[in-house]
C-alpha cells in the first residue's frame, strides 16, 4: 500500500472523533500521513494548533467557517495573525468562504472571507475555501483580491460545483479537492467535473467526520457512522479506478500537490 496518502481537508478537533490518537494512527496503518486539520471557528484555534504541535503530520489551518460568520467578534483579524504567526511549522487559513445555503447574510460572509484572503496575502499562507451555492460570489472576491498582486495557494475543498465553474477556478490557480462524497453514486455532477480536473490541480480529502459516505467503505469491516480519516486510503482507490489510472500515480501526484499547501509564502 502506498504510504504518502495526504487528507487535504478534515476536522480532527471535532468531538464526534474522540480518540484523536487511535484516529490518528488507523489512519496510518492505511497509509495517510498527513492531515490538514481546519478550524470552524476561533474558539478552536487552539485545539487545532495543538493536534499539529503534538503531531507533525498535522498541518493547521486556522480560520472562521461561513456558517459561524457571526460569531466573529472585534479584533478576529488581528488575532488570527498573531495565532498563525507563533505556528512554528507550516500552517494555513481556513476553513473559510461562502455558503448561500444557510440563513447567515451572504455579505457578511463576503466581506469576512475577504478578510481571510487579505490576512494570507500578507503572511504568505495558502487557503482551504468553502463554497455552496456561491460560485459566482466567490469568484469575483478571488478575482478582487487577487488583482494586482502576489497571492497564496487556494485550495476549494469538498469541490460540489459544475465542471464548467472548475475549469474557472482553476484558471484562477485554484486547486481543487474532492471529499468522500465523490463516491455517493447520486453525485453524478461532481464526478462529471472530477473526471475533467487537471491532475496537477487536484486534491482528495474526507472532510472528516463529515461527508460519511456508506459506498465507499462497504468492504471495510470496522464501519462507523462517522467519517474518519482512514478512509482517504478507498478515496484514493476509488479515484484512481475513475481515471483508469495506477494508485501510486495518483498518489504521488497528489502528494506534490499538497507540497503547495505546507510551505509558508506559496505565492503565485
Amino acid at each position: 500500500m502506498p504510504r504518502n496518502f495526504v487528507d487535504a481537508h478534515l476536522h480532527l478537533q471535532d468531538q464526534r472523533l474522540i480518540d484523536k490518537k487511535s484516529i490518528i494512527a488507523q489512519a496510518e496503518a492505511s497509509g495517510i500521513c498527513r492531515f490538514f486539520c481546519n478550524a470552524t471557528e476561533e474558539h478552536d484555534w487552539q485545539a487545532v494548533v495543538s493536534l499539529a504541535q503534538n503531531d507533525s503530520r498535522v498541518v493547521p489551518f486556522l480560520g472562521i467557517h461561513p456558517w459561524f460568520c457571526e460569531t466573529a467578534a472585534a479584533g478576529w483579524q488581528q488575532r488570527l495573525r498573531q495565532q498563525l504567526c507563533s505556528c512554528p511549522h507550516e500552517a494555513g487559513i481556513g476553513e473559510t468562504g461562502l455558503d448561500r445555503s444557510r440563513s447567515t447574510d451572504v455579505q457578511s460572509q463576503q466581506k469576512l472571507f475577504e478578510a481571510h484572503l487579505e490576512i494570507a496575502a500578507d503572511l504568505g499562507l495558502p487557503v482551504a475555501v468553502h463554497c455552496v451555492r456561491a460560485w459566482e460570489a466567490l469568484l469575483n472576491s478571488i478575482k478582487h483580491c487577487t488583482t494586482g498582486r502576489m497571492v497564496p495557494k487556494l485550495m476549494v475543498h469538498a469541490y460540489n460545483g459544475s465542471k464548467e465553474t472548475m475549469h474557472r477556478l482553476v484558471e484562477l490557480g485554484c486547486f481543487i479537492s474532492y471529499s468522500t462524497a465523490l463516491a455517493n453514486p447520486r453525485n453524478t455532477k461532481i464526478r462529471e467535473a472530477f473526471l475533467q480536473t487537471p491532475i496537477s490541480a487536484l486534491l482528495l480529502e474526507t472532510d472528516s467526520p463529515f461527508q460519511y459516505t456508506p459506498e465507499l467503505i462497504a468492504t471495510d469491516h470496522n464501519k462507523t457512522t462517522c467519517n474518519e480519516p482512514k478512509y482517504v486510503s478507498h478515496l484514493y482507490q476509488y479515484a484512481a479506478d475513475l481515471r483508469a489510472m495506477p494508485l501510486m500515480d495518483l498518489a504521488k501526484t497528489i502528494w506534490e500537490n499538497a507540497t503547495f499547501f505546507t510551505n509558508k509564502t506559496p505565492l503565485r
